[in-house]
């Protein structure tokens, strides 16, 4: 397992509202493990302007590498122009535009309709621009769809497979 960048810490600080310069690289050990617990306990927290997901409200779940992925919040659709998710220190986020709106509807990932992934450890920003998204079930309050795509970044040939990915929505939430 890798270490921590530093990059990430100073990342984590300042969500948690911590300066970078007392990040953990910066601290003796004892202090470096006791900082990053409360770190981890605050990247858990839902984060500011986001809602908790629940299972009549938001939700965005799928697989990563056949690895099950749930998001603890998110952002609304309207406020962020995307279907965004956060788990931890990871995101999610997803194509949306009020037009995409229609039972059946399906959006073809590509460069003009990508989706973002940051996950686990890494510092990669990956991109999904090969997959789909589809509206299954759409009403006055709420819309609910799938997703499946692979995600690439530069620097690696990895990939990520997210598969069996679901979504909903919440329309008009303030």
């Amino acid at each position: 397992m890798k270490p921590p960048s530093p990059f990430r810490h100073a990342w984590l600080g300042i969500l948690a509202g911590i300066s970078p310069a007392l990040s953990p690289p910066a601290l003796g050990h004892r202090a470096r493990a006791a900082e990053t617990a409360e770190l981890r306990v605050a990247a858990n927290t839902i984060r500011p302007g986001t809602i908790a997901t629940s299972a009549a409200g938001f939700s965005l779940k799928a697989k990563l590498n056949g690895k099950a992925w749930s998001a603890a919040s998110m952002m609304r659709p309207e406020a962020a122009g995307r279907i965004i998710g956060y788990k931890g220190e990871d995101y999610l986020g997803l194509p949306f535009h009020r037009s995409h709106l229609v039972v059946g509807k399906v959006i073809k990932f590509g460069d003009d309709q990508a989706v973002d992934l940051a996950v686990g450890d890494d510092d990669l920003f990956w991109a999904g621009r090969t997959g789909e998204m589809k509206y299954t079930k759409i009403d006055a309050t709420s819309a609910e769809g799938t997703f499946f795509f692979t995600a690439t970044a530069r620097g690696t040939s990895k990939r990520i497979e997210v598969t069996e990915g679901t979504f909903r929505i919440l329309l008009g939430q303030t």
